[in-house]
């Protein structure tokens, strides 16, 4: 474990600006006596963490490290940005109740899944059905190709641009037939909801059935395959996949405990939770600009529009809203907002994205204030003395260095918390999942800061 300055300055030689000055100057605050947290070569898709693939997920034992020492059975976490769900199923492991909020609906019903046991047996009976009924319709379209017009119409298949240059023709049948299956079938909800995530985890993988690669990230590369992806065969694959790590996750709780998950529909910068109602909030929130989570998702929402109710092109305007999104740039040129001109690193780095890439400073703000926003919601929820734990890396925006931790602790001691620890922990480069152009945009992110905070 290192503790790192906060940034370092070009490698040619110029005057120390107040900029760089402010951020060097926190290096010997931040330093802190901290165990090692980089987990190099451990195994992080225990239990059900290795249920669906997702961005940037932040590693359990990390999660573990802050619920052992700041929580205790029984008490409940929040996390306010849950993602796919790490938090939650970390506090089930180790007998906490949980509550989770994520904007996304995909992220939501992966957190969801993940986070609940689900009796192995009620998911092969389902599942068994679903794949019958399936293979049932794919033979009836190649024994009578007049009954197939009817076949495919019934199952609906999602029609959205650029459908046909994702998907090869015999996957589109396939998935349309798979979907339709899921949400026609009886069975109960969760069970449905877990053959859903499975449904999403064919689309969106490393090897996904999709024309693409890179499909995780927010900028996928088509990539047409070389035989066509046997999505039916996949499928029974990665439903066998999931219910073992199902099982290993029910067995994994601890016995005779009752403790709750909830994963919610959720804007962390308008929390639906109770003043003072969680014991803990831990939390990894989204990089400024890195990632677009609508953007990496949609090829798996256009599917699922009988899970989510909701069609792509909605699906798509409420990504433009989301913590850290890149589209939607807020109009007219750009000012640094009142609020932000009482945190002295924040104003000075907007200034220094302004002079030259006023579009990035926008967005920038856009995330300072979001983020400000939900510190506030965060603190209201928390019980006096009880304490925060952040994840946060700082960003690289057109090698305009951007202390996001810096900014962070700004913010919360304003809103009256006080940072009681923190540390630096190396982001695995084998483990990295972010397209990076490295030459273009500068350094890769590869340091992440634990900021560990108590409500005063």
């Amino acid at each position: 474990m290192r503790v790192l300055c906060e940034t370092q300055p070009p490698h040619h030689k110029v005057q120390l600006t107040p900029y760089f000055a402010l951020i060097l100057q926190m290096k010997d605050s931040f330093k802190k006596t901290m165990p090692n947290l980089d987990f190099d070569g451990q195994n992080t898709s225990y239990a059900t963490h290795g249920l669906h693939a997702y961005a940037a997920k932040c590693p359990p034992q990390l999660v573990r490290y802050g619920l052992h020492y700041y929580s205790k059975p029984g008490e409940t976490v929040m996390d306010p940005m849950a993602g796919s769900g790490t938090t939650l199923v970390e506090a089930q492991l180790m007998g906490r109740n949980s509550i989770g909020y994520d904007i996304d609906p995909l992220a939501q019903l992966v957190a969801q899944v993940k986070s609940r046991s689900i009796p192995d047996e009620t998911i092969g009976t389902a599942f068994d059905e679903v794949i019958k009924q399936t293979e049932v319709d794919l033979k009836i379209m190649q024994r009578l190709p007049s009954a197939a017009t009817y076949i495919l119409r019934r199952a609906n298949p999602p029609d959205f641009p650029g459908r046909d240059y994702w998907f090869s023709k015999d996957v589109i049948i396939r998935l349309s037939l798979l979907s339709y299956h899921i949400a026609e079938t009886d069975m109960t909800r969760r069970v449905r909801n877990f053959l859903w995530v499975a449904f999403s985890s064919l689309i969106l993988a490393k090897t996904s059935v999709a024309n693409a690669r890179d499909i995780v990230h927010s900028r996928h590369h088509h990539w047409e395959h070389v035989e066509t992806p046997d999505v039916i065969g996949r499928y029974k694959l990665r439903v066998k996949q999931m219910r073992k790590q199902m099982l290993e996750f029910t067995e994994s709780c601890q016995p005779n405990v009752k403790v709750k998950a909830i994963a919610r529909l959720g804007d962390a910068r308008r929390i639906r939770q109770a003043d003072e109602s969680v014991d803990l909030i831990f939390t990894s929130p989204p990089y400024v600009t890195a990632l677009d989570y609508s953007r990496a998702h949609f090829l798996a929402v256009a599917w699922m529009h009988r899970a989510f109710e909701i069609t792509l092109p909605e699906y798509k305007e409420r990504g433009m809203v989301y913590i850290g999104t890149e589209r939607g740039v807020p109009p007219g040129e750009f000012m640094i907002n009142d609020l932000l001109c009482d945190f002295t690193i924040a104003k000075l780095t907007l200034e220094r994205l302004a002079q030259h890439y006023p579009k990035q400073a926008k967005l920038t703000q856009r995330y300072f204030l979001d983020m400000h926003r939900t510190f506030t919601q965060m603190h209201r929820v928390l019980r006096t003395d009880r304490h925060a734990i952040l994840v946060v890396c700082p960003s690289h925006i057109r090698k305009v260095i951007v202390p996001t931790q810096s900014v962070y602790v700004e913010m919360c001691n304003s809103l009256g918390f006080r940072l009681k620890q923190q540390c630096t922990r190396t982001i695995s480069k084998g483990k990295r999942i972010l397209p990076y152009m490295q030459k273009a945009f500068g350094k890769r992110m590869s340091t992440e800061y634990v900021l560990v905070f108590q409500k005063l």
